[in-house]
């Protein structure tokens, strides 16, 4: 094979072939760096079926042997359109459910959802202690703080999101998600 000198110094054809590399080298780095958002690599919490929709962040549950317990998140809806989450569930519980706090002062009572948990476009949604929350009920095993359990969302579009919870230790804002209390009344908190 016989290489044509000419070519090789055409100064038209360096920059000819510099152009092609550096499109080839970019067009790689871009792909990498799509692959790994912030949310996914730096803090290992979300996976999501549909590329930039929610992202969950602050994401922990309440330690708990058994019995009830609550989770919480920040959900930041990164899309121009809103998010309608119309499930969550674990298998680390029976049952997973969306509840809200209602009430003042020392007369709060914990009850389901009625309906999505709206995430409006570009914005986010809290779920915090005596707020909006997930309630875990009947867990079938110990959540240990210092541990992690896998929370499936479902969104009304079908989409998915699997999240990595942090089981935490933690007293404030007087939260009781006691195993004892009934889930159709849920008591004062």
């Amino acid at each position: 094979m016989s290489l044509n000198t000419s070519i090789l110094n055409n100064p038209t054809s360096r920059f000819a072939r510099a152009g092609i590399v550096a499109a080839v080298v970019a067009a790689l780095l871009s792909g990498c760096a799509s692959a790994n958002t912030p949310d996914a690599a730096s803090h290992g919490t979300h996976a999501t079926a549909q590329e930039g929709a929610v992202h969950v962040s602050e994401a922990w549950i309440k330690a708990a042997p058994k019995g009830m317990t609550g989770g919480f998140a920040q959900l930041h809806n990164t899309t121009g359109q809103e998010k309608a989450l119309v499930s969550v569930s674990s298998a680390v519980a029976e049952s997973v459910e969306l509840h809200d706090m209602k009430g003042t002062g020392t007369s709060m009572t914990m009850e389901k959802l009625d309906g999505p948990l709206v995430i409006p476009a570009n914005s986010t949604v809290a779920l915090e202690p005596g707020a909006k929350h997930i309630m875990f009920m009947g867990l079938k095993e110990e959540l240990k703080a210092g541990s992690t359990a896998t929370v499936v969302f479902t969104y009304a579009d079908q989409s998915t999101d699997k999240v990595d919870f942090e089981i935490k230790e933690f007293g404030g804002a007087k939260e009781s998600y006691a195993p004892e209390a009934e889930h159709s009344e849920h008591g004062d908190h």
